[in-house]
């Protein structure tokens, strides 16, 4: 599945580039490449629950620079936030340890996956990224002042393909899914 929506993806790419088309196919081949991504997306996150549910994920824990991964996701998500007219604020609490021993795939997975739903769906006001370390565990804050999920959803929004009642903007139905059972793998 992967490799013939690759080439979509690619095409749809090349596409894009071409600055003398009409309107309307640019609009086409934007509706092409977002539902590419899309896809892609599902195909990742249903091929990582697989993975996970039969335990064939292995973590793959190294030293790592973390406060250089935490400094590199605010700065991703510092951007997107501002793009949107929302505040970000990242506040580390005590000492942060140079170095950690952690899967830094997933761990990056994990934030992106989390902080990327909190910008997604604030429309006002902003987000705050808190991180503390407290003996060998590393405890992580995302506050947001979007819309909240209501108590029923609460347990559901972990399921695979399933969002919360008062989603409005798209989205998998796999990443907080994801998020959680990575989450879990890590202790």
């Amino acid at each position: 599945l992967r490799t013939p929506l690759n080439s979509i993806l690619g095409y749809a790419q090349l596409l894009q580039e071409d600055t003398a088309q009409a309107p309307h196919r640019a609009h086409a081949i934007r509706v092409i490449h977002r539902g590419g991504e899309h896809l892609l997306s599902l195909i990742e996150g249903t091929l990582d629950i697989a993975r996970i549910e039969g335990g064939k994920l292995t973590l793959d824990v190294k030293a790592l620079d973390f406060p250089a991964l935490m400094l590199q996701l605010v700065g991703m998500f510092e951007l997107q936030a501002r793009n949107k007219g929302l505040s970000f604020e990242y506040r580390p609490a005590g000492e942060i340890p140079a170095i950690v021993r952690a899967d830094e795939r997933r761990l990056r997975q994990i934030l992106i996956n989390v902080l990327g739903n909190a910008v997604k769906f604030t429309q006002r006001g902003g987000i705050s990224f808190g991180v503390e370390c407290r003996r060998d565990m590393a405890v992580f804050d995302i506050r947001d002042t979007g819309p909240g999920i209501p108590a029923g959803d609460l347990e559901r929004i972990f399921e695979p393909f399933v969002r919360g009642s008062t989603v409005q903007a798209g989205g998998s139905g796999v990443v907080l899914t994801i998020a959680r059972m990575l989450t879990d793998l890590m202790g």
